[in-house]
C-alpha cells in the first residue's frame, strides 16, 4: 500500500465516523513548543496561569509512541448535553457544553481508527496530547476566533479535538502554516460583549485566561470573590461567547436530551462521591452527559450553580 493510499484510507475511515482530519509532519512539533514558550516568555500570563501552562510547553511523547514521523489531528462535532438533577423535590436541568461528554472516550476512539488502518501498512499510532488548538490551526484544520477558541469548517466551535503520533511518513501534500484568525473577527465584537468576566480583550489576541470562566471552573482553585453567582450557567465550561458567535449560526448547536438523576444520584454527584461505587447505569448516564469530566470540579461547580 503506497503512502498516499494509506492516508486516503485513514481519511475515509475517519470521515465515516464523523471526524475531520489533517496530517502534518512531526517536524512541526518543535514549532508548537516554540509558540507556547513564546507566550510564556511574553509575560502576559499571570503567574498562576503561567505555572499551569508551563508543563504543557514541554509536552512529551507517550512511552508507547513510535518514532514520530507524522501527526494526525482531528475534530468531531459534539452536542450540548444536559443533566436533570432532582434535589429536595425539585428538578434542575443544567447544560454541559460540547466536548465534555466524550472527553475521556472520543480521543481514544479516533486513535484506534487511525491505528487500525496503519497497522495494515505496517505502521503504528499512539495517542498524543500536544497543544491541540495550535496544532489544529497550524495544520489548517481550524482557525482561531477572537475568543481564542478554534473553529472548524462545517462544525463551528462545537467540536472536540484529538491527535495521535505515527511512524508513517506524512503525505507529500501535508501543509503547515501560521495559525489564522477568522476574517469575521476583524469586524465583530459579539463575543467580547457577551463575556461576563472581561476575559476577551479588543486590544490583544491572547485571552485574559485568569478571568475566563471556563479556566476558573476547570481549575481546582477556589472561585475568586469577584465571580458573581449568576455567571455560573453550565456544569463546567461556559457557552456565552460561542452562542453569540455568527460563525456558529450555520453549523448550529445540537442539543441532546437530558439525562435524569434521582435524589440519591444527585446527592452522590454533589458530594463528589467515588463514582465507582455507583451503579453501572448511573455511571453510563454521567458519561453520556459529561458529568464524568472530574467528580470534584463538577461537584464544586454544581454546588455554586444550585446554591447548596
Amino acid at each position: 500500500m503506497s503512502d498516499s493510499s494509506v492516508w486516503h484510507t485513514v481519511a475515509t475511515a475517519l470521515q465515516e465516523r464523523g471526524w475531520h482530519a489533517r496530517v502534518v509532519s512531526a517536524d512541526h512539533l518543535e514549532d508548537l513548543r516554540v509558540r507556547l514558550q513564546r507566550v510564556l516568555a511574553s509575560g502576559e500570563l499571570p503567574d498562576p496561569v503561567a505555572e499551569e501552562v508551563a508543563p504543557k510547553s514541554r509536552f512529551l511523547l507517550p512511552d508507547d509512541a513510535p518514532v514520530p514521523r507524522s501527526v494526525v489531528v482531528a475534530a468531531l462535532a459534539r452536542p450540548l448535553t444536559q443533566a436533570t438533577l432532582r434535589l429536595r423535590g425539585k428538578e434542575h436541568t443544567v447544560p454541559v457544553p460540547p466536548h465534555y461528554a466524550g472527553y475521556h472516550t472520543k480521543p481514544p476512539e479516533m486513535v484506534g481508527i487511525v491505528a487500525d488502518v496503519l497497522a495494515a501498512a505496517g505502521h503504528t499510532a499512539a495517542r498524543f496530547d500536544p497543544p491541540l488548538k495550535t496544532l489544529a490551526a497550524g495544520a489548517g484544520l481550524a482557525r482561531y476566533g477572537r475568543n481564542n477558541i478554534t473553529y472548524v469548517a462545517g462544525l463551528g466551535s462545537y467540536h472536540e479535538l484529538a491527535a495521535c503520533v505515527t511512524d508513517a511518513p506524512p503525505p507529500t501534500e501535508a501543509a503547515w502554516s501560521e495559525p489564522r484568525v477568522l476574517t469575521r473577527c476583524e469586524r465583530c465584537v459579539a463575543c467580547l460583549r457577551a463575556c461576563p468576566t472581561g476575559a476577551i480583550d479588543g486590544d490583544r489576541f491572547l485571552l485574559h485566561t485568569e478571568r475566563c470562566l471556563t479556566y476558573l471552573n476547570e481549575s481546582a482553585a477556589p472561585f475568586p470573590d469577584w465571580v458573581r453567582p449568576e455567571w455560573h450557567t453550565c456544569a463546567v465550561g461556559c457557552l456565552r461567547c460561542q452562542q453569540v458567535c455568527p460563525e456558529n449560526v450555520k453549523p448550529g448547536l445540537t442539543v441532546a436530551p437530558p439525562e435524569l438523576f434521582d435524589e440519591r444520584e444527585t446527592a452522590a454527584i454533589l458530594a463528589a462521591d467515588d463514582h465507582a461505587r455507583l451503579s453501572q447505569a448511573t455511571r453510563a448516564k454521567l458519561e453520556r452527559c459529561g458529568l464524568d469530566y472530574s467528580a470534584e470540579l463538577i461537584a464544586r461547580n454544581l454546588r455554586a450553580m444550585l446554591d447548596v
